[in-house]
This record gives C-alpha cells, sequence and structure tokens, in this order.
C-alpha cells in the first residue's frame, strides 16, 4: 500500500511550521547535537508507571499513554521506572536500562509485557526530513508499526487507504511478537491499518479514518489486555504522536454492555428485571433474565454494523413479576467499547438511565474499585466516598471519589479489608457505611450506591465482585 507520489517541494513557510510543531521546546540553534526521547507504557495490567531519567523524575503515564517528546542533546540517558500503587511505591520496579538519541531521530522507547518482568522495545525515527529548509523529497510523513500484544502470535499488517478492505491485498508487513517495523514513507491523507494472524485473514484489530498531516512521525502499536470476568484477551490499537497517545476503536471488536439493576419498588417487594434488546418493531430479544436488585447483568456482546457512526439499539426493561415494561430507552454503540447501563428510580415514578464507559481491565498488583451513584432521593446531589482500611478513622482522609447522579469512578486499592463511608457532598451526611472483606490484588469489584425500599437505612452499597 506505500506507494510514492509525485515529487513535491514544500515552501519555507511550510517546513518552518513543521519544524514548529515537532520542536516546540527547540531553543538550541546547535540542531546537530540534538534529538529526542519519548516514553510509552503499554505494560498492560500494570498499575501507572513512574518514568525516571537520570535520576530524575520524568512523567507519570497510564496504560496506553506516552509522554510528549522531548528535545534533549543527543547521548545515552540512564532509566528507571517505578510502578504508582494506592499506598505506597515499588521502587525500580524496573531499572539498569538506558535509550540512546542520535541527532535529529526520535528514540520512542516502549515497555510492555508481564507486570512482574516487563520488556522493551526502542523505535528510531529520523526526522531530519521532516523539517529541513532543503526538503525535496516523495514522502510527507513517517508511520511505524509495533506488535506489542500480551501472548499475540505473529501479525500481519496491511496499511490500507480509508475504507478499504483486504480483498487482493498483499501484507505490508510481518511482525513476530516484541518487534517493530522499520520507518515507512508515506504521503499524507486519510488511512485505515488492519492487523490480522500472520499468514490468514483473520482480524485482530483494525480502524479506519486515521488522519497523518504533513510532518507526523507515528507509531501504531497493537496492545491487548485482560479484563475482569472474562479469558479473552482484548485487543487494541495505540497511535503514538508528538503530543503523547490515544487507544484507537478496533472495529473489528463488538461492543460489550452490562446493566445494574437499581430499581425499587414502593410495596418493598423485589423487582427481577428482565431486559429486552428491542431488533426491529415486532422482534425483541432476551439479553438477560430475573436480573435481582443491587446485582449486574454479565458482559453481552453486540456487533457493531455502522463502525464509523456506532449502532443505535432500543433496550425495554419489564418487570418479571408483573410482566409490566418498566423503561424504555435507547443508546449508541461505537465498537469496542464496554458499557455499564446504570438504572436508578421506583415504579412509583419516574426511571432514569444512564451510560458509562467501564474500565474493567485487571491491574496485577492490586485491586480496582469501581463506585457508581444511583441514589434517587439525592439525585440533585453528589455523593463522596472514602475508603479506609479496615479500622481506620474516615476523618483523617478526603474523599477519594466524589460522584455525580448516575455516573461511576473508579479507585485504587492493595489487599485487605476496608472500610467504606459514603457522604452527601453538599451536607456532609454520613449515608452508607459497610466493611468489604476480602479484597485481593487483581480483583476488579462494582459498588453500586442504590436507595433501599426494605425497611433500617434507606440507602445501601451493593458490591459485586467481577469474575
Amino acid at each position: 500500500m506505500f506507494k510514492k507520489k509525485m515529487k513535491t517541494i514544500l515552501s519555507t513557510s511550510i517546513i518552518a511550521g513543521l519544524l514548529l510543531g515537532l520542536t516546540a521546546c527547540n531553543s538550541s540553534s546547535d540542531s546537530e547535537a540534538n534529538g529526542y526521547y519519548q516514553f510509552v507504557n503499554l505494560v498492560a495490567q500494570s498499575p501507572a508507571i513512574e518514568v525516571m531519567v537520570d535520576n530524575e523524575s520524568f512523567d507519570e503515564l497510564d496504560y496506553g499513554d506516552a509522554s510528549i517528546i522531548e528535545y534533549v542533546s543527543k547521548g545515552s540517558y540512564n532509566l528507571e521506572f517505578n510502578q504508582i500503587l494506592p499506598n505506597s511505591q515499588i521502587d525500580e520496579f524496573t531499572s539498569g536500562d538506558s535509550v540512546s538519541v542520535s541527532r535529529n531521530t526520535i528514540s520512542t522507547y516502549i515497555m510492555y509485557g508481564d507486570t512482574d518482568a516487563p520488556s522493551a522495545l526502542t523505535l528510531s525515527t529520523n526526522v531530519s526530513d521532516l523539517f529541513n529548509d532543503d526538503f525535496d523529497e516523495d514522502y510527507d510523513a513517517i508511520v511505524q508499526f509495533a506488535n506489542l500484544s500480551s501472548v499475540s502470535s505473529d501479525i500481519d499488517v496491511y496499511w490500507l487507504g480509508e475504507g478499504d478492505d483486504l480483498l487482493n491485498q498483499v501484507a505490508d508487513y510481518s511482525l513476530a511478537y516484541g518487534s517493530g517495523s522499520d520507518e515507512v514513507e508515506i504521503e499524507y491523507g486519510v488511512y485505515k491499518l488492519v492487523l490480522t494472524e500472520s499468514g490468514t485473514d483473520t482480524i485482530i484489530a483494525s480502524s479506519d479514518n486515521i488522519k497523518v498531516a504533513y510532518g507526523d512521525a507515528k507509531i501504531f502499536a497493537l496492545t491487548g489486555y485482560f479484563v475482569a470476568g472474562s479469558d479473552d484477551l482484548v485487543n487494541g490499537i495505540v497511535e503514538i504522536e508528538k503530543d503523547g497517545a490515544r487507544r484507537l476503536a478496533n472495529e473489528s471488536q463488538s461492543s460489550s454492555v452490562r446493566f445494574s439493576h437499581g430499581i425499587s419498588d414502593p410495596e418493598y417487594s423485589d423487582i427481577y428485571l428482565d431486559i429486552y434488546l428491542t431488533e426491529t418493531d415486532n422482534v425483541n430479544t432476551l439479553l438477560t433474565s430475573a436480573l435481582a436488585f443491587g446485582t449486574m447483568s454479565d458482559s453481552i456482546d453486540i456487533d457493531i454494523d455502522d463502525v464509523d457512526n456506532g449502532d443505535t439499539r432500543d433496550y425495554t426493561l419489564m418487570n418479571l413479576n408483573t410482566g409490566e415494561k418498566i423503561n424504555s430507552f435507547s443508546v449508541n454503540l461505537q465498537p469496542s467499547s464496554r458499557l455499564l447501563i446504570l438504572t436508578s428510580g421506583d415504579t412509583s415514578s419516574a426511571i432514569t438511565v444512564n451510560d458509562n464507559q467501564e474500565d474493567l481491565r485487571v491491574i496485577d498488583t492490586h485491586a480496582k474499585l469501581l463506585v457508581s451513584h444511583t441514589i434517587e432521593d439525592l439525585k440533585s446531589e453528589a455523593i463522596e466516598v472514602v475508603i479506609v482500611s479496615n479500622g481506620g478513622n474516615p476523618d483523617s482522609y478526603s474523599a477519594q471519589v466524589e460522584l455525580s447522579y448516575m455516573h461511576n469512578d473508579e479507585y485504587e486499592v492493595e489487599s485487605g479489608d476496608y472500610d467504606i463511608y459514603i457522604y452527601n457532598a453538599t451536607s456532609g451526611e454520613l449515608i452508607i457505611e459497610t466493611t468489604l472483606r476480602g479484597v485481593e490484588k487483581g480483583d476488579v469489584i462494582n459498588l453500586i450506591a442504590t436507595d433501599y425500599r426494605y425497611g433500617g437505612t434507606p440507602y445501601q452499597l451493593h458490591p459485586n465482585f467481577n469474575y
């Protein structure tokens, strides 16, 4: 797919703009002695990582993030990395490595692989021509590719025109796990990237509408991670560029949806939800049955037909006890999205539904608590959540999570037992107090705060362990 275009001579003003964009921190006139480095965290099951360069803290990177490129003197730089944990920090998560920088070259240092023993791949991108005043080449930008998905086998790389498919195409690269491609010179435009199992047409990941502009130097890395409640690897593509990185939607992957039952009943009887997907005016598909109050459904994969705009799907909530419809609503689903549908309210008044992005990625070193606020009585108020080790004094801690109604957020904890205190953020009133026992590293636990119509406290926190 890599095609040369007709030779183009860019004007000095265009080149100056490219130089400014790529070397925003370049204040030295001696460009011959300088290059760039950049760091990327693709250690899929790890927490955030602190990057140390020559014993100085440089950046903190979550999974899938990259630092901006830094303009530095050419030479070798010593590296150390620390994992950022909730209550402590593991020094020298990995150390004793280095990165070398050459003139007019971006050295992109990518960490990937196992949390306990991560690997690293450094890709060097010579960007001399991209900001040379005498630029007179047959290309506008540079791209590279890397295969860094956990337990991945060899892959084939197809770099295609926007909207193209694999029919009659020949792979541009075959990459073993842990390897990267050469620099590829391309013209600016809009492209599609497809990654397959090597020698087959089985698509692992794909993304369309990738925009490449004059002067871009991009790396596209296949990455993957495991989520709680599934043994399947979730593959994706990370686009690394000068300002950082972003995870592209994997258009070959279904959307995943889960439902949380927070609908109470004024008669204080349990409501068991049946949830239907309305495919046509006359056909309903039962997605989950007899979902109890305070619990969550399994993840439901839904294939997306319109990968560019997503699909809008209609859902219906039915009261299993009475056979009556409680509510219907629509949700827009995108490829590879992972949504949590929160429900709240009671059957005598309005039912509220909201969809939230949900991160079920497993972290090997500690647990994640995913907290949701579905308390209908406090729909105009936020809640504050204080999480302390069992027996700790909540007054000694600030709230780790603050949530508005029908939203969610996460907090990372170490193994142990925890006391959880939830307050009305406006009044400061304590509304829920509970204990969560047996939290282990690798756990991903949903905590759903709801109304409670069955006597005693008016509110309750429902723990749901994702196994």
